[in-house]
């Protein structure tokens, strides 16, 4: 037996959310340029679905979701750049919005409950993590691209010379530091290898009888070694270290040559080698604990993030690979795609952020009781597309396009609640086509009579009265603007005097089989 699904009733919350992103689509494509609010539309729904697959079981469909996630926040602060002024951004990224809140709330419930894992904060504050480490990757290959850091490498290591001094003690300290590495790199490797073979378990031995702890070193040597290291780079030391040389014909110009360099790199790689090993360790632990107790399922929620930062990664790097490099700064020649790469990253990384400060606001409001958690997203939702409408009103949206705006707000408020309620009582698939219709029906006859009384008065009954009111803030505009507020509270108190509960088809049918009894008596 399988708990009840207590979403919002499907048709009516269908109904919500279809009437949301029309409407917001409309008003937003009458007010600024149609490739912004097309853009932020797109990447509503995209997140609007990312969030509905989420609230899934099978990691497919959360590994979807997260992609389409990702993909939704660059859509958006994509949007952003697409914006001509600061007005046109917050029309064309208000109106998205607004319909994305109520989609979710519609779809899968923008606030779970207590008691229930919130599969989206956790997506978010994962991905923001993943984007923070590929954007902090990319920055470093945009500076290494940017000096030419392999040119760099390959001619600090040609060019390599130390002092014969200087380089006779980093011997002996790099190898006593290779000794020490090994000792912690030996004990890794057994902990890599759940079962060694004879030929591995006396490698292991081999290692562990070269490798030293710290304690095991005696004292004088630690101390002698400490010493030539402060006397290596006295002038003074370094000129009696060269009379001594000087003073051996031949053995003094091979030690020369010897120390000055040539045993010093293979020593660096061995101790870079050692370095490696302890640090994929670390990051192996760090991954074990990052990723939980259900690492597929973690993964999944990160595959958005990870696809992203991955893919730009990797684009960048093939597309200067091949040659093909852009001119960013006069001082950032070479690092063009890894700076785009990074741009992106961090567009991204915004997105997220607001978007999981969104639901953190959300979710402390719900938690507060100021908002219902069953109608959060709805609530916000309608509110947004209300306030936009208005906004909109400001950059010249035709007064008719206003009043359908306000009404759809109310409209997708209302029908939101009253599929809410059906959803908390009777379940989402309950059979409430009939209720749902006529609670419909009812509150959009209501809202279009109130536009046409609105537009009665406005267009015909004021010009009429006052002929010759001017242009501009006339008594007409005010006047009209009081019969919206008007219209808007009788609705309101009209909902609020709404008492009757849901009833299913079964029901209905149940007192019509109940009403032909009593009339065949």
């Amino acid at each position: 037996m399988t708990a009840l699904d207590n979403r919002p009733a499907a048709s009516s919350a269908a109904l919500t959310g279809t009437v949301a992103v029309l409407v917001s689509l409309v008003l937003g494509l009458a007010v600024v340029d149609p490739i912004p609010v097309l853009a932020g539309s797109g990447g509503g729904l995209c997140i609007a679905a990312g969030v509905w697959a989420l609230r899934s079981e099978a990691r497919e469909r959360i590994a979807g979701g997260s992609i389409l996630i990702i993909i939704g926040a660059g859509v958006f602060c994509g949007t952003a750049l697409l914006a001509t002024d600061y007005w046109s951004l917050v029309v064309a990224l208000g109106f998205p919005l607004a319909a994305t809140l109520v989609v979710i709330d519609a779809s899968s419930g923008l606030v779970p409950p207590a008691d229930a894992t919130d599969e989206l904060s956790a997506m978010l504050d994962e991905s923001f993590v993943v984007l923070v480490v590929g954007v902090i990757v990319t920055i470093v290959c945009a500076v290494a691209a940017a000096v030419r850091l392999p040119w760099v490498l390959v001619r600090v290591v040609t060019g390599f010379s130390l002092h014969p001094l200087v380089g006779f003690v980093t011997l002996q300290a790099g190898v006593l530091l290779a000794l020490l590495l090994l000792d912690r790199a030996t004990e890794t490797l057994e902990s890599w290898v759940p079962a060694p073979t004879a030929t591995t378990d006396r490698s292991l031995e081999r290692l562990d009888l070269l490798g030293t702890n710290w304690w095991d070193i005696d004292t004088p040597l630690k101390a002698a070694v400490g010493l030539q290291l402060l006397v290596a780079f006295v002038p003074t030391a370094q000129m009696l270290f060269d009379r001594f040389l000087d003073s051996l014909p031949v053995l003094g110009s091979a030690l020369r040559v010897v120390f000055s360099g040539p045993l010093h790199l293979p020593l660096a790689a061995g101790i870079l080698a050692l370095l490696a090993i302890l640090i994929v360790e670390r990051l192996r632990q760090w991954l074990l604990q990052w990723l939980g107790d259900d690492p597929g399922q973690s993964l999944a929620r990160q595959t958005g993030s990870i696809v992203a930062a991955v893919g730009l990664l990797l684009g960048a790097l093939a597309l200067t690979a091949a040659g093909v490099t852009r001119r960013v700064a006069p001082t950032f020649t070479g690092g063009g795609h890894y700076g785009s790469a990074t741009v992106l990253l961090l567009g991204v990384l915004i997105s997220v952020a607001v978007l999981r400060g969104l639901i953190t606001l959300l979710a402390e409001l719900v938690g507060a009781e100021v908002l219902s958690r069953r109608v959060a997203g709805f609530a916000t939702g309608s509110g947004l597309l209300f306030v936009m409408t208005l906004l909109g009103a400001e950059r010249g949206l035709a007064p008719i396009l206003v009043l359908v705006g306000s009404a759809a707000a109310l409209l997708v408020w209302d029908a939101s609640a009253h599929a809410s309620s059906i959803g908390q009582q009777l379940g989402r698939d309950a059979e409430t086509t009939d209720s749902e219709f006529v609670h419909v029906t009812g509150t959009a006859a209501v809202l279009a009579g109130a536009i046409l009384l609105v537009l009665f008065v406005r267009y015909v009954l004021i010009p009429v009265a006052v002929p010759t009111t001017s242009a501009g803030l006339s008594f007409s505009s005010v006047l009209a603007l009081g019969l919206v507020l008007l219209a808007i509270a009788a609705f309101a108190l009209a909902l609020n005097a709404h008492e009757e509960g849901p009833h299913t088809s079964g029901d209905r049918s149940g007192s019509r089989g109940e009403r032909t009894a009593d009339d065949s008596d």
